[in-house]
């Protein structure tokens, strides 16, 4: 590119900042991240333009929302986005960028064009306006209507952490930058929700083999042996697709449905069942989100080490922190390995590359420690020690074929010290699937589908190695095991492209608009608490009570029986009691809420006011409803700033550097190597801490249960203490 390429990428920073809609949505998901890029390298490929682009700056844009609204800018998140892009334009005014040419770049841009593709046509067909109405699948109705919802909300009344949509005065404070992102997003550029949803879930899943592919080509030096494991990852899904056939020819089911026979029915898997990568495609929720954290983050980590750079080093530590509050779960074993890593640099005194992986790794802890001191201590226990009796027959049905190859493909490249980081995940994630279990959310086999990034990248080059070799037994192994693994992700395609549901009816969508556009953001709406409420996701309205599922999980709130039973009271005084309590503003009465009692209930008009009718459709608004109770926020004073920092300091350096002056080290490092030293022991005692407290009781951790122990490890290795107490023992 040409030396002035600055000065578009400036005006390009400039116009992103502008309400350009549709522009500046295409200009915010491309430009940041570009502009990192080009302060990053000054050659680059078309698929390494295309991949640090839009990833940096999917995962870069919530973390500048969340830093603006702190900040006391709500909404200013284009602003900041479009300086720090005119920032590095001034930077980059005297460099030159090229973009160069790489022998498999368009095959590899092909593939994930292709992906974009497949999963943009099945995405069309959900949460689609058609003559019957509101139009998806049954599966998006449940977790991603949720999701939804959620994102709905945040843009008719912003909020930070978001508002909880189904049960109002009650926020939702961990996994909520997928909602943010997309929230955030429709309220500065003002496309429609549903939109940014069928634009970002087909560039993610397009992204998520981008950077699978980009880490593999760090990895093995090879675009051939990289293409053949990054498809591998997201294509291949195991051997559900035999379940099925037995359905089908042993059984002789015709038509089997898919998600009950693979989810619920398939005995020994039933309760560990198996995600891979693709079914993320198809059923997205804030787990691809993760995905693509963990991906770039691992390439960005690896790449800190490998160059020494600070730049990377920034850039990982960006990718890390956003992981923590896009997918929890999936941050938890990534940082884990790379502390792993961190201490291995530290006993291995590689001081450059230990003070680079410094910063991704303080950017971790401090969103880690944030993202717990927002969590309620009332969450229900959602991680316990024990055993799953499901584990050696889920692993053997979902990548089991995989493993020895992946195992093969670990030992060629065991003297690799950038391998090392990826086998130490793989082995944790096999510990964590065999000694962890999260009963409130039955998201144990989370740590299988991480298990099979480096599963599948090992697989990968192996089986490339074999495909391309002269032997014909290898070649035959590696051509059978990748026959086997994909046709299951054929038949998730197939599910997904064929199944249907209808949300909401037509007359029904017509009712939410009205709501929509003569309600008050505030107003609470009651329908049926069932799983697939209908108004928040269309409306942005909070609804009475909804999803025990949801409500159980993240508050351990669970009306659903008392909210239902709304719907069987006859008489107009005791209903309106009800549903004052509620503090509900407005019953809707559609398909579900007409075949239940209290509709002549809601015919009385000293309580209730007809609205809306139109379609058999109608709207009651309840006389002199309640206001409704101010959300629960997490309001940040001055001195709470000032005391999460001392603690920040108290559990991330004193620990540390406590043991540190007790062993005598302090004396031979540098100021800087006593702080990366402090550090890294810091965090170590602190995963062992944090973990151990949050195994047998709950992910609700604090400064509180934290400072205790951290304190008593702190006054039982002070150096003082330690001669005190040899000398005791002598004596």
């Amino acid at each position: 590119m040409k030396k002035w390429y600055w000065a578009v990428l400036a005006l390009a920073g400039f116009l992103m900042m502008l309400p350009l809609g549709p522009l500046q949505l295409a200009l915010l998901l491309f430009v940041p991240g570009f502009a990192m890029l080009t302060a990053l390298k000054r050659r680059f490929d078309a698929v390494e333009a295309t991949a640090y682009s839009f990833t940096l700056s999917i995962l870069a844009f919530p973390l500048a929302a969340l830093i603006a609204w702190l900040a006391g800018m709500p909404h200013a998140t284009a602003v900041l986005m479009g300086l720090l892009v005119l920032a590095i334009a001034a930077y980059n005014r005297n460099r030159e960028a090229e973009l160069v040419n790489t022998r498999l770049q368009w095959p590899v841009l092909g593939v994930a064009l292709f992906i974009f593709a497949l999963v943009l046509f099945i995405t069309l067909k959900t949460f689609t306006l058609t003559p019957e109405g509101l139009v998806c699948s049954a599966t998006h109705a449940s977790d991603l209507n949720f999701f939804l919802s959620t994102a709905q909300r945040y843009i008719a009344s912003p909020h930070m952490p978001l508002e909880d949509p189904y049960l109002p005065g009650y926020n939702i404070v961990y996994n909520w930058f997928m909602q943010l992102l997309m929230g955030e997003l429709g309220l500065l550029t003002g496309v429609d929700l549903f939109v940014i949803l069928k634009i970002l879930i087909p560039l993610v899943s397009a992204l998520i083999f981008l950077d699978a592919y980009l880490l593999a080509l760090f990895l093995f030096k090879s675009e051939r042996d990289a293409l053949a494991a990054s498809s591998l990852y997201v294509a291949a899904s195991g051997l559900s697709w035999a379940y099925i056939a037995y359905q089908v020819f042993i059984l002789k089911n015709p038509a089997p449905d898919i998600f009950k026979e693979l989810v619920y029915d398939w005995q020994g898997i039933m309760s560990l069942k198996y995600d891979p990568t693709a079914l993320f495609f198809f059923l997205p929720q804030t787990q691809p989100f993760g995905l693509l954290g963990m991906t770039f983050g691992f390439l960005t980590f690896l790449a800190a080490i490998r160059e020494k750079s600070w730049a990377y080093s920034a850039v990982a530590a960006l990718a890390l922190a956003s992981l923590v509050f896009f997918h929890m779960i999936t941050a938890f074993p990534v940082l884990l390995a790379m502390g792993l890593m961190f201490l291995y640099l530290i006993f291995r005194r590689k001081r450059d590359e230990v003070v680079v992986t410094a910063l991704p790794m303080a950017a971790a802890a401090i969103a880690s420690l944030y993202q717990l001191s927002m969590l309620q201590q009332g969450n229900a226990s959602q991680v316990v020690l024990s055993h799953n009796p499901d584990v050696p027959l889920t692993i053997l049905a979902s990548i089991g074929l995989l493993v020895p190859v992946a195992i093969y493909g670990m030992y060629v490249m065991r003297d690799d010290e950038a391998s090392r980081l990826l086998i130490i995940f793989a082995a944790l994630n096999f510990i964590l699937l065999n000694v962890v279990e999260l009963p409130a959310t039955v998201n144990t086999y989370r740590f299988l589908v991480y298990m099979a990034l480096p599963v599948s990248l090992f697989a990968g080059l192996a089986l490339s190695r074999w495909l391309a070799s002269r032997d014909l037994i290898k070649t035959c192994v590696a051509a059978a095991v990748i026959v086997l693994m994909v046709p299951s992700t054929a038949i998730l395609v197939g599910y997904y492209n064929s199944s249907s549901y209808v949300h909401a009816s037509s007359a029904e969508y017509d009712a939410l608009v009205w709501l929509k556009e003569n309600t008050p953001k505030d107003a609470i709406i009651y329908e049926e608490p069932g799983f697939f409420p209908r108004v928040p996701v269309v409306t942005g309205r909070d609804v009475a009570y909804s999803g025990e599922i949801y409500t159980l999980q993240y508050h351990n709130v669970d009306h659903q029986s008392d909210a239902y039973a709304i719907m069987g009271i006859t008489g107009p005084e005791e209903l309106y009691s009800r549903l004052s309590q509620y503090r509900v503003s407005y019953v809707l009465v559609g398909d579900r809420e007409s075949q239940h009692p209290f509709t002549s209930a809601l015919q009385d008009e000293r309580y209730f006011r007809l609205a809306y009718d139109k379609d058999g459709v109608r709207i009651y608004e309840v006389a002199g409803a309640a206001t409704r109770e101010e959300t629960h926020n997490m309001e940040i004073s001055p001195l709470d700033w000032l005391a999460f920092f001392a603690a920040l300091l108290y559990l991330l350096i004193l620990p540390g550097y406590n043991i540190a002056r007790t062993l005598g080290w302090d004396s031979r490092l540098t100021i800087v190597e006593r702080l990366v030293v402090a550090f890294g022991i810091s965090v170590a005692i602190l995963t062992v801490v944090s973990t151990l407290l949050a195994l047998p009781f709950s992910i609700g951790l604090n400064f509180y249960t934290l400072m205790v122990p951290i304190t008593l490890i702190i006054f039982l290795t002070t150096k003082e203490v330690v001669q005190f107490i040899k000398k005791a023992l002598k004596a």
